[in-house]
């Protein structure tokens, strides 16, 4: 048998000490973060505020926006529209995953909750409803951290993620403002469980703090239930005494307003007054759970009113920024795509759709010849500086015009 000599002990001694280094360097302080794609992890104790804010607005500004995912739901037919949201991911690096609608012959009168209203939804409602409540219930199964929901036709300001970096520096200043604490968490583990065993007996109370920055949790969680970045209305306030916090944007161009109250290059951040059109809405566990509660005891209003009558009698805690974020996308009238525009409005949401009669003439041809887009805005007071989807066809074919590309009768070309 080899006998060891001392070389060999000091090898051994580097080595293990060169593991616990690693270790305790490497992979201790990730324990419990979320998984965000390029997190760099910042420890809260050490570091001056500046430290934190700055790594904080660093990940909410990555390619989930902050949150543990981006989900756009789409209806399996509707590969056009998932092909628009691929682009625009492509071209401003944002990750985003597709999650799949519920189609009109899922949803039949066995399987669904309960209702006071056995005819307040629609068939395409019933669907679009059913889609949501299935990332609620994943979410809830899971408890998931945050995550971001989109409807497919969603679109953004071309300076996207920098607009979210300044939208969750003054978030946390507001939440600190209106002294903000976390939310009802009932869940296994959570704070007000008391069927879990390190939860049983509360713990004793604390002097308040500013709620700090948080970089392996840059949106704070645990003090919302909903955050929408993207609606099509909103409840105006009902006092004017209602927080909120203007802040300043320079991606927000001249001319719009806040019920009234003009605002520069401006957002708003305020309670969330109830929204109609869940364009994008990002949403806690503990939101989830409350949502999936609602609709399951008794299934009274699409989606989105649902969400908005939870909101306005007080059962969620939730906000909003306006002008939204995020917003919806059309086709340009005048391209044979007029009856394509809902998947749950649109002939009567059974997925059938046909062409309008203000297509017939095909008269918006000659603009996307020159421009590379077919797409608009499905609102007119959507204030981005830049429609990312207007830019694609620039971005990616540089120069090139589309209709150079087109068949030529007269060449045959």
């Amino acid at each position: 048998m080899a006998r060891w000599r001392p070389i060999h002990l000091i090898i051994l001694l580097w080595f293990v000490v060169s593991l616990i280094f690693i270790a305790r360097r490497y992979i201790a302080p990730f324990r419990g973060s979320f998984d965000l794609p390029g997190l760099r992890h910042v420890p809260v104790e050490g570091h001056d505020e500046s430290v934190l804010r700055e790594a904080s607005i660093e990940h909410a500004s990555n390619s989930t926006l902050g949150f543990h995912a981006i989900y756009y739901i789409n209806m399996k037919a509707r590969y056009d529209r998932s092909d628009a949201a691929s682009l625009q991911a492509y071209i401003f690096g944002l990750n985003l995953h597709a999650y799949p609608g519920v189609e009109p012959d899922m949803t039949g009168t066995v399987g669904m909750p309960p209702t006071h209203r056995p005819s307040a939804l629609k068939i395409g409602e019933k669907g679009s409803w059913r889609a949501h409540v299935n990332v609620w219930a994943e979410m809830v199964r899971n408890k998931l951290p945050p995550v971001l929901i989109m409807e497919s036709d969603a679109t953004w300001d071309i300076n996207v993620r920098p607009i979210m970096g300044n939208l969750n520096k003054h978030f946390v200043e507001f939440l600190r403002h209106i002294n903000s604490t976390p939310v009802h968490d009932p869940s296994w583990g959570g704070k007000e469980n008391h069927h879990h065993p390190h939860t049983a007996s509360p713990p004793p109370p604390t002097p308040p703090l500013p709620i700090p920055y948080t970089p392996t949790d840059p949106w704070l969680n645990t003090h919302w239930d909903p955050l929408s970045l993207g609606h099509c209305y909103e409840h105006p306030p009902q006092d004017k005494k209602e927080p909120h916090l203007i802040y300043p944007d320079p991606s927000v161009p001249l001319g719009n307003s806040y019920f009234g109250l003009p605002l520069g290059h401006e957002r708003v951040i305020r309670r969330w007054g109830g929204i109609t059109c869940t364009t994008a809405y990002a949403l806690s566990h503990t939101g989830a759970a409350k949502l999936l509660l609602c609709s399951a005891v008794d299934l009274d209003n699409p989606a989105d009113l649902l969400i908005r009558r939870l909101t306005l009698s007080g059962g969620l805690v939730a906000y909003s920024v306006s002008p939204p974020v995020v917003a919806q996308w059309v086709y340009r009238r005048g391209v044979g795509m007029g009856g394509a525009q809902s998947d749950v409005h649109g002939a009567g949401g059974d997925g059938e759709q046909q062409d309008m009669p203000g297509d017939v003439g095909m008269l918006g041809w000659e603009e996307v010849g020159r421009t590379g887009t077919v797409w608009g805005y499905y609102y007119e007071n959507v204030t981005f500086d830049k429609m990312a989807l207007g830019v694609v066809w620039r971005e990616i074919m540089g120069g090139a015009v589309l209709a150079d590309s087109w068949y030529d009768t007269e060449s045959g070309n």
